[in-house]
């Protein structure tokens, strides 16, 4: 696979091979109504052609995985990294075992692409009859699932199953300039801010902490789930103080989830939040950490455990903040 030296030095045809991705596959007659108790979006109303990024959550509102959602194969699948998925398809099984679902790891049947719209007309036109026209949209066919995403590097999640990824792979080969592994595509992530939760991040924080409302990931007119009450009221009483934020070290580093930034504050340094997700390239690190929801591109931050590596927060690529008005005038 080719090496990337920054995100910015992405060229326009490109395709990413994902390796890290778990997808649970959900399927029943009471698909929707036990996945409507579980997640944070309304799974009633998702549209066949509609993708979300939604919460699973525990009782206390802490977060097992943000992973996207949409219906495939007459069912509802749920697409995230393994650390998280693993995660949610234990805590999905424990309670389905009172519905008539069937929740499986589907991941062995399926290979996972990010493509670039350059790639798309010319790739995808032998799997899908049409590509999706807006973000957050699908289509599906005997060979798997398509949806344009909605990161800056305008593009499209491809789910193939394994009996064509070999033909989807030579036709890959043939149209692209690059194809690249599964830390560009984290990379991307983290560059729009898209809420990513590694092993150590697990069941730590509520979605809003991950900012989950800020990319539509939360429903707050829908009916019970899973930590519901914990995540209303965090909404409606103002009670989060925390946030995600992204980092850009311009340079090549090994930094692993769970490790602590530090803030400047005069002289001094304090402990300012955890490291949830990373992404090495050639000649560039990203970092995605949850911290104190005042923070501002300005402060000064530092890796606790290599103090010499300092940085700042990128500009946030969306609001953090929803407008409580609107919330109250949506709820039923």
């Amino acid at each position: 696979m080719t090496a990337l030296s920054t995100l910015s030095a992405l060229p326009s045809s490109y395709a990413v091979r994902l390796t890290n991705q778990m997808l649970i596959s959900a399927t029943g007659e009471q698909t929707d109504s036990y996945l409507h108790g579980q997640l944070t979006v309304n799974i009633n109303d998702l549209d066949k052609h509609q993708v979300r990024i939604c919460a699973h959550c525990d009782n206390k509102g802490k977060t097992w995985s943000v992973p996207y959602v949409a219906r495939f194969n007459d069912g509802v699948v749920l697409i995230s990294n393994k650390d998280a998925g693993a995660h949610s398809l234990a805590q999905l099984n424990k309670y389905g075992v009172f519905s008539k679902v069937d929740i499986i790891d589907a991941s062995e049947a399926y290979h996972h692409y990010f493509i670039s719209e350059a790639l798309a007309n010319s790739l995808c036109k032998s799997f899908f009859d049409s590509l999706p026209d807006s973000p957050m949209s699908s289509v599906s066919s005997a060979n798997g699932l398509l949806f344009k995403t909605p990161y800056t590097q305008a593009g499209f999640y491809a789910l193939i199953t394994a009996e064509h990824a070999e033909a989807w792979e030579e036709k890959m080969a043939e149209a692209v300039e690059a194809i690249y592994g599964q830390a560009v595509f984290d990379a991307i992530l983290i560059d729009n801010l898209i809420p990513t939760l590694s092993e150590s991040g697990v069941n730590e924080y509520i979605p809003q902490m991950l900012n989950v409302q800020a990319v539509e990931g939360i429903d707050f007119d829908k009916g019970c789930y899973m930590g519901q009450e914990v995540v209303a009221r965090t909404r409606f009483l103002g009670k989060n103080k925390r946030a995600a934020y992204s980092f850009t070290l311009n340079h090549a580093t090994s930094v692993a989830p769970g490790e602590t930034l530090e803030k400047q504050l005069g002289e001094n340094w304090r402990r300012a939040g955890n490291i949830i997700a990373t992404a090495k390239l050639q000649a560039e690190t990203w970092l995605m950490a949850v911290l104190s929801n005042d923070t501002k591109e300005t402060d000064c931050h530092r890796l606790a455990e290599n103090p010499d590596i300092t940085c700042y927060p990128n500009t946030q690529p969306y609001n953090i903040e929803q407008n409580p008005s609107n919330i109250i005038k949506k709820r039923k």
